[in-house]
C-alpha cells in the first residue's frame, strides 16, 4: 500500500471533529497513548521524504495547524529498523545526495537542543521514530511552536529529514543523530 494512502486513510481522516493525537511517540514508555484535539479549521502542508546517503527510506509527512499547534505525522518505509531522530531544517532544499542542502535545524528561537517535550528546544525537534524489522515507521506528534500559516515559526518551504540514528535529546546542536537517510520539501 503507498503511503500516501496510509496517511489519508489514518489520523489525518479523523479531522472532521477531533483529532487522536499519539503521545510522545520517542518515548516508548508512553507510546499510544492517546490525546483529543479539537479541529476546528485547519491549515494543511505535507512533505515526500526521497532517501539520501545511500539509503532506500521513502515515505510521506502531512503538517495540520489546529489551534494548539501543529500535528505532524510521518510514515516511512525501507528505513533500517530502530530509533531515528526526526527534525524539521530551515531550508526546504533536498537536492545533495545527502541532505546537507537543507541546512541546519529549524531553530527561530535559537533555543538550544532538545526533547520536543522539553521547555527548551529547537521548533524543529520532533524527537525520534521507531522503525520496525520490516522497516516501517510511523511518528505522530502535536508540536505547540510550529506552523503551516506564513511566519516565523513556520514550517512552509523548509525540509523534513530522517536521520540515520536516534536524536539523543541533549547533545548540542544536533543530538548526535548522524547522516541524514531521507529529506522531503515542505509544501
Amino acid at each position: 500500500m503507498r503511503i500516501s494512502t496510509l496517511l489519508s486513510a489514518g489520523l489525518i481522516g479523523l479531522v472532521s471533529s477531533c483529532i487522536f493525537v499519539a503521545g510522545n511517540t520517542s518515548d516508548p514508555e508512553q507510546a499510544g497513548t492517546l490525546k483529543t484535539v479539537r479541529a476546528d479549521g485547519f491549515k494543511r502542508a505535507s512533505a515526500d521524504l526521497d532517501a539520501k546517503s545511500a539509503s532506500d527510506v521513502e515515505g510521506h509527512a502531512t503538517f495540520t495547524e489546529v489551534k494548539a499547534g501543529t500535528i505532524v505525522e510521518l510514515v516511512i518505509e525501507q528505513a533500517p529498523p530502530g530509533w531515528h531522530a526526526v527534525h524539521v531544517h530551515e531550508v526546504g532544499d533536498c537536492s545533495a545526495t545527502d541532505g546537507s542542502s537543507a541546512g541546519g535545524h529549524f531553530n527561530p528561537t535559537g533555543a538550544a537542543h532538545g526533547s520536543p517535550h522539553a521547555p527548551e528546544h529547537h521548533a524543529g525537534d520532533l524527537g525520534n521514530v521507531w522503525v520496525d524489522a520490516s522497516g516501517r515507521g510511523h511518528h505522530v506528534i502535536l508540536m505547540p511552536d510550529l506552523t503551516v500559516t506564513a511566519g516565523p515559526n513556520s514550517v512552509a518551504g523548509r525540509a523534513l529529514i530522517v536521520h540515520a540514528g536516534p536524536d539523543d535529546l541533549t547533545s548540542q546542536p544536533t543530538g548526535a543523530a548522524g547522516g541524514r537517510i531521507a529529506c522531503g520539501e515542505i509544501h
